[in-house]
């Protein structure tokens, strides 16, 4: 068997959960702490992407006092923040001239009082800056959650509706409309990560369903491609899943011959491949992935790919 090894094992996805002294969610893989880069911190920040979606990105940012309110300066529209982010397609969420304090708890729940904060013109635009300060904030050990005020004043909600009314847990990112089967009120979440169309970002999507997620309806869940405009589904059509293994972190997945289409479309492939073992690492710990077609290790994948360390990189 040809394997895929990685040098450090992937955090679990699932939302609000501890694991090996890492904070973890459905929205990113990383790793808490030093970087290999010292003096420097691997930090998972959430811009807003070009195609209007709430994004996970891991920067490196210099280790200083007061880090957690430092890591939000670089979603402040100042200092060319938004033009270093535009050129990955992301967008800064707080609007230029906003200033803001951040006190933290005994309780591990963060005060964010924001300042000089304009009209940013709709609920969707509120929405997203909301989600992206509380998601950020609350990577750090230091945080489980964030209550945002404004000028000082705890308020039911922003100028377009945006309910910001008490201690508020990490969001889920770019919820899906659910299927008309779906029970809501006991629907289980299961996060899945599509490609935009340019294949430059890995976005996760959150889908309600029926049933408790594993990796098999995870993936079942996946080669249905994404609801939303601006998304592609990386896997050619026509691609099933013939059977998945799971072991000791080690999965093996199994398509059909339709798969062997990846390789016609330059990156591709590894937009697969991303997009598959995010998706698997928000339901069990995966420290390596392999690819087989028909019942044979799919060696054309293996020789192409690498195995994402983080959903989306700053600049990689």
């Amino acid at each position: 068997m040809r394997s895929r090894f990685i040098g450090m094992v992937v955090c679990m996805l699932l939302l609000c959960s501890l694991f090996a002294g890492c904070k973890q969610d459905a929205q990113g893989v990383y790793e808490d702490g030093l970087s290999s880069e010292a003096g420097y911190r691997r930090t998972v920040l959430y811009y807003l992407s070009d195609e209007g979606f709430v994004v996970p990105v891991m920067k490196l940012i210099p280790w200083e006092e007061g880090i957690g309110k430092a890591a939000l300066s670089y979603l402040v529209d100042q200092n060319g923040n938004q033009e270093s982010a535009a050129a990955l397609g992301l967008n800064t969420v707080l609007p230029e001239g906003v200033t803001y304090t951040l006190r933290i708890a005994d309780d591990k729940c963060a005060t964010l009082d924001l300042s000089g904060l304009t009209d940013l013109g709709s609920a969707a635009a509120e929405q997203a800056m909301v989600t992206s300060l509380v998601n950020t904030l609350v990577e750090f050990d230091s945080i489980d959650t964030v209550r945002i005020t404004v000028e000082g004043k705890a308020l039911k909600s922003l100028k377009n509706g945006t309910n910001i009314t008490g201690a508020m847990s990490a969001f889920p990112l770019n919820m899906e409309e659910p299927e008309e089967q779906v029970v809501t009120d006991s629907a289980y979440r299961l996060t899945l990560y599509y490609p935009n169309e340019s294949a430059s970002l890995n976005v996760p999507v959150t889908r309600l369903t029926n049933i408790e997620p594993t990796l098999e309806s995870a993936v079942r869940e996946l080669l249905k491609g994404p609801k939303f405009a601006g998304l592609m589904n990386a896997f050619p059509e026509g691609t099933e899943m013939l059977g998945l293994s799971y072991a000791d972190g080690a999965a093996v997945v199994n398509f059909n011959s339709a798969f062997k289409a990846v390789d016609q479309v330059d990156g591709l492939a590894q937009a697969a491949y991303d997009s598959l073992y995010l998706t698997l690492a928000g339901v069990a710990p995966i420290s390596m992935l392999e690819v087989y077609v028909n019942g044979q290790p799919y060696d054309a994948l293996a020789a192409q790919t690498v195995a994402p360390l983080y959903a989306n990189e700053y600049g990689k």
